[in-house]
């Protein structure tokens, strides 16, 4: 029974002795002391009497004995070298995913910056090509109308819908590296299909290629109202706009003869007679500004370049030279051309008108009184200036028709009046230089007729007048 007992001890202490079974490499930090009191607790279970009372079997022995380490760590903890390992396979794995992933995202990126490269390689091409007008083999031109203030869109959208241009941003792009986005005016143009971005945005931005022109004549003696209503029915710009423009200063300083007037207030339109009448081509819907410099222009050249040779025999000189010749200034000049023309009843008249209102404006040097003890030459007596700057009473507003007096009237004043009641053409002017020598005083018309001309008669007296009158059918 004895032996029986002693094996089953010396069973319990192997067991009890594999609790305390290290791996050296496993867990260097116990300590030498904690063995030496395994030993010790397996001493004393081993020790005493062969006599001593045996112990009962039971399973909580060893569990009650056992100090190790992993017996006290919590289920499913790793020790020290298990998890050093872990992190070490944990590590390698992600190197591994993380290499993997590098190359799944380096060759997403490269497919990208393929697709990208060749859809702006295609776009640049399309571009360029559409730019140099290359395969545009579309031969000829299109008429194409641009609104007014139009946008760079709306111009776009017009080239693009008249198959001009194939590349809307491109075309886009061009006019705002180009800065020229905003200089598009209005106008019907003549643009040609097979052209390139710089000779479409040449065409549009200039007026060489404008097919909506209109060719207007202006007769000698028209004035600045006549002039306006005309612009206005041929769609060039507004009455309003124009005669705004014949009021201004804005021409003073690109025409000189401008500055030397110094009586606007008591004109009625400041370039009337400045406006030199010809013909002349202008744009529909063209900037007002634009119009009357066309005018002003014309008469810059007429007056003070264009020589004439007004006296046979002598040289030719500019209009502004006769007049400083003869003692005139160029107000004057126009002035008194203005009346000429609006009196006379053809060019050789022009000179016999002149030659009288000459005589008339000489007198102030006698008060008003001629050789024949005559008076009241200071007042030209002139009916074209009666309801300036209206021809006639009818043309006068009906609102102050019945008792409409013009400023301008030489019933009432003595002298020129303010300013030009017309816009005066060459002929005219001539005469108002170069006047002939005579003794008249008066003069008036017998009114033409589908079968005669008009019929001029001159007189020196005051008699002589009211016999012409007579006979002119007038009195």
């Amino acid at each position: 029974m004895s032996d029986e007992l002693e094996q089953k001890r010396q069973e319990k202490i192997a067991n009890f002795k594999l609790n305390f079974n290290y791996d050296s490499d496993d867990d260097d930090d116990i300590s030498s002391s904690s063995e030496e009191e395994a030993d010790n607790s397996v001493e004393l279970c081993s020790s005493g009497d062969d006599d001593a009372p045996a112990y009962e079997e039971d399973d909580s022995f060893g569990e009650i004995s056992s100090y190790s380490e992993d017996a006290l760590k919590p289920a499913g903890q790793l020790n020290k070298k298990e998890l050093r390992t872990a992190k070490r396979l944990d590590k390698k794995r992600r190197r591994i995913k993380a290499k993997k992933n590098r190359l799944i995202f380096r060759t997403v990126w490269m497919v990208m910056l393929i697709f990208v490269s060749i859809m702006i390689g295609r776009y640049i091409m399309v571009g360029v090509n559409d730019l140099l007008a290359i395969g545009r083999d579309t031969k000829g031109t299109v008429e194409v109308q641009i609104p007014a203030n139009a946008t760079l869109d709306q111009v776009t959208d017009i080239l693009l819908s008249n198959g001009i241009i194939k590349s809307e941003k491109f075309f886009k792009l061009y006019a705002a590296v180009t800065k020229s986005a905003n200089g598009f005016t209005e106008g019907t143009y003549q643009v040609p299909m097979n052209g390139d971005y710089l000779s479409l945005v040449d065409a549009l931005q200039s007026q060489e290629n404008r097919t909506d022109t209109v060719k207007i004549q202006f007769r000698e003696g028209i004035s600045v109202l006549e002039m306006a209503a005309l612009l206005e029915s041929n769609h060039v710009c507004t009455a309003d706009a124009f005669l705004d423009k014949c009021n201004s200063d804005e021409f003073d300083e690109e025409f000189e003869f401008l500055k030397s007037i110094k009586n606007k207030s008591e004109r009625y339109y400041k370039l009337e007679g400045y406006l030199f009448p010809d013909t002349y081509e202008f744009y529909v819907n063209e900037n007002p500004g634009s119009v009357v410099y066309k005018f002003l222009h014309n008469y810059n050249t007429k007056m003070y370049y264009t020589k004439i040779r007004f006296v046979q025999g002598e040289k030719k000189q500019t209009v502004e030279q006769r007049a400083k010749a003869v003692g005139m200034s160029m107000e004057d000049v126009l002035t008194l051309a203005s009346l000429i023309q609006a009196e006379a009843a053809d060019e050789e008249d022009m000179y016999m008108v002149s030659s009288i209102l000459h005589n008339r404006l000489e007198t102030e040097k006698t008060g008003g009184m001629n050789e024949n003890n005559e008076g009241g030459f200071l007042k030209l007596q002139l009916d074209s200036t009666v309801f300036y700057p209206y021809k006639t009473q009818d043309k006068v507003p009906a609102n102050m028709r019945k008792n409409y007096v013009s400023r301008y009237s030489t019933y009432n004043i003595e002298g020129l009046p303010a300013g030009p009641i017309c816009n005066p053409g060459i002929a005219a002017v001539e005469a108002a230089v170069n006047p002939p020598e005579t003794d008249y005083y008066y003069f008036c018309h017998k009114s033409a007729t589908n079968e005669e001309a008009a019929v001029a008669y001159y007189a020196k007296t005051n008699e002589e007048h009211l016999i012409n009158q007579h006979e002119a059918g007038l009195i």
